[in-house]
């Protein structure tokens, strides 16, 4: 479980690169959406901090990290449906 937790972080963090660049624009151009480009912009390096073992904490179940990773890969999917649904009106 924990190389099929590893291979879904690197996709996760993969699918997500595109989307830190057009949030790192829109965090210098967004005004009430900052928060919103702020989320997206750090989303898909959230599996991989919870990979990582903490001093004083115990390292997580791989499971969580893997779960993280797909809501993270759904969320990117959805930020690039809406980025192309815009751009094609």
């Amino acid at each position: 479980m924990t190389l099929a937790a590893w291979l879904l972080v690197c996709l996760a963090l993969a699918t997500g690169l595109l989307q830190v660049l057009i949030c790192g624009v829109l965090v210098f151009s967004a005004r009430w959406s900052i928060p919103v480009a702020l989320f997206f912009l750090i989303l898909p390096f959230v599996p991989l901090i919870l990979m990582q073992e903490i001093r004083g904490w115990r390292r997580l179940d791989p499971v969580i990290p893997a779960i993280v990773a797909l809501l993270s890969i759904a969320a990117s999917a959805g930020f690039y449906w809406e980025l192309f649904r815009r751009m094609a009106e």
